[in-house]
């Protein structure tokens, strides 16, 4: 469902909700709920995806840094200890990502952020400056796959705080109808990546 066929959705219920809330009624029909329930599925549903397709990209981004990492053990001219060293710091990138709980601290966004930035730019001059770099292409390609995933990590961080907000504002409008659909009593609002004034 795209984003204004959503909104279209949510104005929908709120007809309806509207409509039964008219007489100070605060039982809804059984038409309200199917409908209230629809929408914040489909909202639900978005903020999965848009969550998944943002880490699957970075996961591959963490995976490509390791494959280039691996094929430097191909060529027979390189420094085995700063090679073990690397290895590690994409590790511990894994380790310090945030995810949807954690990523409401700032400061461990950012941590990871130049944490990756950092780690990226070691492996780019540790691979780029092998004797053999130019007989191994796959570095190189491996190389700018990672850089044009960091690319796309801003636009992926967009997309997911529109519809976060969009699921925020949902809740904030129709609870406590919403408890009637939700398994949890009290929706908590999601985090953003985008800072809250």
């Amino acid at each position: 469902m795209t984003f204004f066929k959503s909104i279209h959705s949510i104005l929908f219920v709120a007809i309806i909700l509207g409509a039964c809330n008219k007489n100070a009624s605060t039982t809804l029909t059984p038409t309200a709920i199917d409908s209230l329930k629809t929408v914040f599925q489909d909202i639900n549903s978005q903020l999965v995806v848009a969550w998944n397709t943002m880490m699957q990209d970075d996961d591959d981004k963490l995976d490509n840094l390791k494959r280039i990492l691996q094929e430097v053990e191909y060529s027979s001219d390189y420094n085995r200890l700063k090679l073990d060293s690397l290895k590690m710091n994409v590790d511990q990138l894994v380790a310090v990502r945030y995810d949807q709980q954690t990523m409401s601290d700032s400061d461990l966004i950012n941590l990871y952020d130049s944490m990756t930035t950092q780690v990226m730019g070691e492996v780019t001059v540790f691979t780029t400056r092998l004797s053999q770099f130019e007989q191994y292409p796959l570095m190189g390609q491996l190389l700018q796959e990672v850089f044009e995933a960091d690319e796309r990590v801003l636009r992926y961080r967009i997309e997911y705080d529109r519809t976060a907000k969009q699921y925020n504002s949902f809740a904030k409008a129709h609870e406590p109808d919403l408890q009637l659909v939700a398994k949890q009593k009290v929706l908590q609002p999601k985090p953003l990546f985008e800072l809250q004034n």
